[in-house]
């Protein structure tokens, strides 16, 4: 059998290749990550639903993609699948069916990923930090006393964990980016449109969100880009993709780029001290690679206000409404956290005209910001602006719930990400390890939209360089022989 020592050397492409060479079976691979996630779960709770058996009945299936029988989690909330209910990490949605899958999860299963279970999230995703309620708090690998980021904190702790070398996440204000940055792995938020979303919505957050995955290595996220972005029949929102092409031309050269360089956030306040160190050392490796570094400051007439959360609360209102409509009752107060009910009384309050006037202005700040940076070809930023804060600092859940200060101090943790989904450009948090010792940083490398196969090129070059494959948490399947 494979020792989880041995699986934990290897990103996604890497198993494949294993298999590929018949030096090991899939059927090996996949019992070595469901040991490492028996074996670390109930220290992290990153997986909150297993898909064992059904993974292994996928095995016999054929497939020479470059992620075949790799082992993946899908996280549990916006897509579905026919094997696994998707409850929103809500208690009202504890008894879900399964519903059939969702375009991008259909297809996962034909490029022949392991879809070995679903992790955590905040109840809807709409957390800065993944501490649901329903299921309890996900830990960080590295420090389990710190966020591990929402909200796609479930799968950063379990890829940062070696539970499994890739891990879906979606990402409508950062929640692909701001755990990736809070756990030390790889997150890349496509451009909006160029994967698909489940056939019943013809967006998701009103076009704000969009699904990708959370990574070791820059090219497991290149080979996921190449399985999921392209248009799918009868949706009517989709870019052109150039499947099959992102993981074959990551090492192609870019040539000279222009790249804005900006520690300040939108609002102007500078971010920690780790984080501008974390942004100076990746403008040195880009100096390094021929780049052209120039400051760059966000527009100081930026429009953002209350109209974000009026394009992102009506999607979670209509999946709850729809359970309603199911149950033939409310949801009773234990289920649903003091966030979501206060969502449910402003969307009872909002009407078209507020909606309509949230996506104009949405369009107006998008075209602000993307002529601001019409004469660079990427934007460097910290991922974050300060270190992963407190299990605890943030309180969505109880009575004790304030809208206000949440989203203040929410903001003040991550301010960089959610501008490139009010854009829809592509943006990647990276993770650098600074010689303090501390948590692991990260950068955030965004550019325009469509352009995502030159950000994951940079981000290749990048990674090169860092070296970030050799850092690992204290709690990660490598430090252990067992094999079971």
């Amino acid at each position: 059998m494979m020792k989880m020592r041995e699986y934990a050397q290897f990103d996604g492409i890497g198993l494949a290749q294993l298999i590929a060479r018949g030096e090991v079976s899939a059927s090996e691979v996949t019992e070595a990550a469901i040991n490492a996630i028996e074996s670390l779960n109930p220290q992290l709770n990153a997986v909150t639903i297993t898909n064992f058996d059904n993974a292994r009945n996928a095995l016999g299936q054929n497939n020479e993609s470059a992620l075949a029988y790799v082992p993946f989690l899908l996280k549990d909330v916006n897509v579905f699948s026919h094997d696994m209910p998707t409850t929103f990490s809500s208690a009202f949605f504890a008894d879900a069916r399964p519903r059939p899958d969702s375009e991008i999860v259909t297809r996962w299963r034909n490029a022949g990923l392991s879809i070995l279970g679903k992790t955590n999230t905040p109840e809807f995703a709409e957390d800065y930090v993944c501490e649901p309620t329903f299921r309890g708090a996900t830990l960080n690998p590295w420090n389990t006393g710190l966020t591990t980021g929402g909200s796609s904190g479930g799968a950063g702790a379990a890829v940062a964990s070696g539970m499994v070398p890739i891990a879906h996440g979606t990402d409508l204000g950062g929640s692909i980016r701001i755990p990736a940055a809070c756990c030390g792995v790889f997150g890349f938020k496509p451009s909006a449109g160029l994967s698909p979303v489940d056939a019943s919505l013809p967006e998701i957050s009103n076009g704000f969100n969009s699904d990708h995955v959370l990574t070791r290595s820059v090219r497991d996220s290149a080979a996921s880009l190449d399985i999921t972005a392209g248009h799918a029949h009868g949706y009517r929102y989709c870019l052109e993709s150039r499947s099959g092409q992102y993981l074959a031309s990551l090492d192609a050269p870019t040539g000279k780029l222009k790249v804005g360089v900006c520690c300040h956030t939108p609002t102007g306040e500078l971010a920690g001290t780790r984080q501008q160190q974390a942004v100076e050392m990746a403008a040195a490796l880009l100096v390094d690679a021929g780049h052209e570094l120039i400051e760059y400051r966000y527009p100081t007439d930026l429009d953002i206000g209350d109209w974000l959360e009026t394009l992102w609360m009506p999607d979670v209102v209509s999946e709850i409404n729809q359970r309603v409509a199911e149950l033939g009752r409310e949801p009773r107060d234990y289920e649903l956290e003091s966030l979501t009910r206060f969502l449910r009384g402003l969307v009872a309050n909002m009407g078209a005209i507020d909606l309509y006037h949230a996506r104009r202005r949405a369009h107006c700040t998008s075209v602000t910001l993307m002529q601001s940076i019409a004469d660079y070809d990427l934007l460097l930023t910290p991922a974050l602006a300060r270190d992963p804060i407190p299990l605890g600092a943030l309180d969505s859940r109880t009575d004790a719930f304030d809208y206000e200060q949440w989203s203040a101090d929410g903001y003040a943790f991550a301010p960089f990400s959610y501008v490139c989904n009010m854009t829809g450009q592509p943006a990647a948090a990276i993770p650098v390890f600074l010689q303090d010792g501390g948590m692991p940083c990260s950068v955030q490398l965004a550019g325009h939209s469509s352009q995502d196969q030159l950000v994951l090129q940079v981000c290749r070059v990048l990674e090169q360089s860092l070296d970030w494959h050799g850092k690992h948490p204290p709690i990660w399947s490598g430090h252990t022989d067992s094999a079971r």
